[in-house]
């Protein structure tokens, strides 16, 4: 650190305590619950097991990447936030919600759940064109398009700035994204292990799981849109969102633990 930061030790540290929680917590939004585990889910499917394990991080390496940067635009510019800025990161998110809620139920409803499942043209063209790794940090920069995460961008900007200068900025949204990873790569790990463990045990189980993701999926893009246009629904939302990307994973988890039981079960029946 440098001697200013220094300088401002308690009301940094106080600042970068927020700033962790505040990543913690946007990484347990609905809409990062869904596209960690539906992009993970798609790995899985075409064997990219190694890859599958690593969506949640890189998806969060992007998205806090992106605020890091508008951080520090936001500080050296000084830049106002547009409001059409909402709009377009709800469309990003819906469409991208839509096509894994669309690509995990055109699984689910396959009659062949063995084998490579084939990708499909959308799939195709963005691995051909990022590569299978690079991909989830591209998804996680096109949902920072949206208001709330460069409100947060300048948030850190305006807070960063009143406590030091850029290094404080820098610290704000780094230790931000670090949080959001923390939360991110925990959901994408725990949905990897889950879900192999469950198609390892029956192979009709990989079709529940992509069904499962699915629905999240498109519910989380229904509850996107009604944010938008009901009022009542957003500032509802905005209290308990938390909860509910939290309720999310607890309920993957308790979902695919029962299944687990349930297969290992029907297995020791059969064996016996």
């Amino acid at each position: 650190m440098t001697p200013e930061l220094l300088g401002h030790g308690q009301g940094l540290l106080a600042a970068l305590g927020l700033a962790g929680l505040l990543g913690f917590r946007h990484g347990f939004d609905a809409d990062h619950i869904a596209v960690v585990d539906g992009m993970t889910r798609a790995r899985q499917l075409h064997r990219s097991y190694w890859t599958a394990r690593g969506v949640g991080l890189q998806f969060a390496a992007g998205h806090s990447a992106t605020i890091l940067l508008a951080a520090l635009l936001f500080f050296g510019q000084g830049a106002a936030l547009p409001q059409w800025l909402d709009g377009l990161g709800m469309v990003v998110s819906t469409v991208l919600l839509l096509v894994i809620a669309a690509s995990n139920f055109a699984h689910a409803l396959s009659p062949a759940a063995d084998g490579v499942r084939p990708l499909g043209p959308v799939a195709a063209l963005l691995f051909r064109l990022t590569g299978r790794e690079l991909h989830p940090a591209l998804v996680g920069v096109a949902f920072a398009m949206s208001l709330d995460s460069l409100a947060q961008a300048a948030f850190f900007a305006a807070r960063g700035g009143d406590i030091s200068g850029v290094g404080a900025v820098a610290l704000m949204a780094g230790v931000f994204g670090l949080g959001m990873m923390v939360a991110d790569a925990t959901n994408g790990l725990l949905l990897s292990w889950f879900a192999q463990r469950s198609d390892r045990l029956a192979r009709h189980a990989s079709r529940f799981s992509s069904g499962f993701v699915a629905v999240i999926a498109l519910l989380t893009a229904g509850a996107g849109l009604l944010r938008q246009s009901q009022d009542g629904f957003a500032q509802a939302w905005e209290s308990a969102g938390v909860w509910v990307g939290v309720g999310l994973t607890l309920t993957t988890c308790l979902v695919y633990g029962l299944r687990l039981l349930l297969q290992r079960a029907r297995r020791s029946a059969t064996a016996a």
